[in-house]
Order: C-alpha cells, then sequence, then structure tokens
C-alpha cells in the first residue's frame, strides 16, 4: 500500500491542494460578492485564482511542480531578493493574461440594449 502511495504521492498532494484551493475560493466568491462594482469584483477574484492555481516547478529538477507564490517565497526566504524571480516572472504572466482576458470580457462582453417592448 505504501508503494502505491509514492506512486502517486505528487498527485494526491495537488488534489488535497485543489480541494482547499475550491474551498478558499468559495470563501472569497462569498466575500466578494457584497462589491458593487462588477470590474473590481471580478479583478479580486482573478487575483486570487492566479496567486492560488499557479504552478511553476519545484526546485532545480523539471520533474514536480508547486504553487508559483510558494516557489517566490521559498526563494525569497532562501536566496533572497535575486532568487525570487523564478516564481515572480511566472505570476507576473499569469496576472497579465488574467487582466488581457478581463479587458476582453468588458470589450466584448457588452451586448446592446434592447427597446423594451410597449
Amino acid at each position: 500500500m505504501a508503494d502505491i502511495f509514492h506512486q502517486y504521492e505528487n498527485l494526491v498532494v495537488w488534489a488535497v491542494y485543489a480541494l482547499a484551493g475550491l474551498g478558499c475560493c468559495i470563501v472569497w466568491w462569498k466575500i466578494t460578492a457584497s462589491l458593487s462594482n462588477r470590474g473590481w469584483r471580478d479583478l479580486a477574484r482573478g487575483l486570487v485564482l492566479v496567486l492560488i492555481y499557479t504552478p511553476w516547478y519545484a526546485g532545480e529538477s523539471r520533474e514536480f511542480f508547486a504553487p508559483a507564490i510558494m516557489v517566490l517565497v521559498m526563494d525569497l526566504l532562501l536566496e533572497g531578493a535575486k532568487g525570487g524571480l523564478q516564481g515572480g516572472l511566472i505570476l507576473l504572466c499569469s496576472l497579465f493574461v488574467m487582466l488581457l482576458g478581463l479587458t476582453l470580457r468588458l470589450i466584448f462582453g457588452r451586448r446592446p440594449r434592447q427597446a423594451l417592448p410597449d
């Protein structure tokens, strides 16, 4: 039984992390539901999604992934400011993609108002 767990250890860890992240996202959705401005609400929700779910390589080997925010924090703590570039750069790219998606949604998501029938 221990052999099977060792084989799928990384997958089990990511499954638990994904479920915990889903719980955090549900709570965050409920908290941000009170924001009246849709743009700020979507931005706050997108920021949390990017911070929780962006993966990046853990360590020197390109075999295992970890959350990019954790890679950034650990690199900053262990290697200093120069070491935080790996996780930070991928987070910035993910944030850019999220902002681009929100901008495109704002531009193309508007439907022309229809006149109400009399």
